[in-house]
């Protein structure tokens, strides 16, 4: 009887610790289970969740040519991109580690490559060089602020730039492949300049100025001349540059130490003689720039000549334009438009910056005075525009 108490209780001994290890393997089966279904869970919750890795940005952005876009058949000026800020490494290998061989430009302080984005759309990167210069600094500066802080179709465009290197900076400039429209009224290389798309040039730069002088900007340019007028590659636009030397405010009293505003030619004798510039200082530059249009002279004067102004004024005043519009046009221009634009060149122009019309004004008598010829050249525009639009 005892030896069978013993087997049975052996027995269930033995099941009942058979039960306890199949209820232990069973609750961490199933806490193990649970874990990695929880882990899944949240993974696939913060996947949903978290917005998508964002890619790295690169410098792939419009040139001028790619202005406008095809939306639904219309044109889309592309106008307020956020400009990119690029590393002096990214300046450099944009350039080619500034390649001699790709100089466009240079200036005071400042030289213009030609450079190409990823996808091959050419674009102008103006490298500054300050040197310890506080006011080459101060230009550079000058110019990038305004050109992040204005947009207007016919100021040239910021796409990118690099402000954080020590003893340099670089704006990387929407690129123009016209040139420049001293280039094209004095490079004899090329066919004139045909006189309604002068018309239309001057018209886009009237517009820019006025612009810059709007109550709600308060630009005055400070360096109007042919020089800082780019045109596209067809002439018939053209893009006011070179913001380096702008003043903002009403009027602003210049240093005895700062620079001349306005080049050779252009700058406004008041300025010269009291140190004051104001918009009206603008006005004059423009004045000059419109006469140096209709008659293909050159705005400064070498050695013992005199300034455009000087040689032209003595004899539009009395007798009107005839025998001074440009004679590489020949016969082809518009004979009326010719003398109505330089009686706006003469107001423009005047001793006293009171008198002289607002750019609000200036802009308004072209586009009435000059209407023929702008009408004629916006149409060629606009032709020129069909056929980009048809292959972009």
């Amino acid at each position: 009887m005892a030896m069978v108490l013993a087997v049975v209780f052996f027995c269930i001994l033995v099941l009942a610790s058979a039960a306890i290890a199949f209820l232990l393997i069973r609750y961490c089966l199933r806490r193990r289970i649970s874990s990695s279904t929880a882990g899944d869970a949240e993974a696939s919750q913060a996947r949903a969740v978290a917005p998508p890795p964002e890619p790295e940005p690169e410098l792939s952005l419009p040139s001028s040519e790619l202005r406008v876009a095809k939306e639904k058949g219309k044109e889309k000026t592309l106008l307020n991109l956020e400009p990119r800020r690029l590393t002096w490494r990214e300046v450099e290998a944009l350039t080619g580690g500034f390649d001699e061989a790709a100089v466009v430009g240079r200036g005071g302080s400042s030289t213009v490559y030609l450079a190409r984005l990823r996808h091959g759309a050419p674009v102008a990167v103006k490298v500054h060089r300050w040197c310890g210069g506080e006011r080459r600094l101060r230009a550079f500066r000058q110019e990038l602020g305004l050109l992040r802080r204005i947009h207007h179709p016919h100021i040239v465009a910021l796409l990118a730039y690099s402000d954080d290197h020590e003893e340099g900076g670089a704006l990387v400039l929407e690129y123009l492949a016209g040139g420049t429209l001293a280039d094209r009224l004095h490079g004899g290389a090329t066919a004139p300049l045909p006189w309604a798309h002068r018309m239309r040039i001057l018209h886009d730069v009237a517009c820019a100025l006025e612009h810059l002088h709007d109550a709600s900007t308060g630009v005055v340019h400070g360096d109007v001349s042919a020089s800082n007028v780019l045109l596209d590659g067809n002439g018939l636009s053209a893009r006011l540059c070179d913001l380096g030397s702008s003043c903002e405010g009403f009027s602003a009293a210049v240093a005895p130490s700062r620079a001349a505003v306005g080049s050779p030619g252009y700058a406004d004798p008041f300025f010269l003689r009291t140190g004051i510039v104001s918009k009206k200082s603008d006005v004059y530059s423009f004045g000059v720039l419109l006469l140096e249009a209709i008659t293909g002279m050159p705005a400064a004067g070498s050695g013992s000549t005199k300034n455009l102004t000087a040689r032209v004024l003595p004899r539009v005043k009395p007798e009107g334009v005839d025998g001074l519009v440009d004679s590489s046009l020949g016969e082809d221009y518009d004979v009326e438009e010719a003398g109505d634009v330089a009686r706006i060149a003469v107001e423009c122009v005047g001793a006293q910056p009171g008198l002289r019309p607002t750019m609000e004004q200036v802009r308004a008598a072209i586009a009435e005075k000059a209407a023929r010829s702008i009408s004629k050249a916006d149409y060629g525009h606009h032709i020129q525009l069909s056929k980009l639009l048809e292959i972009t």
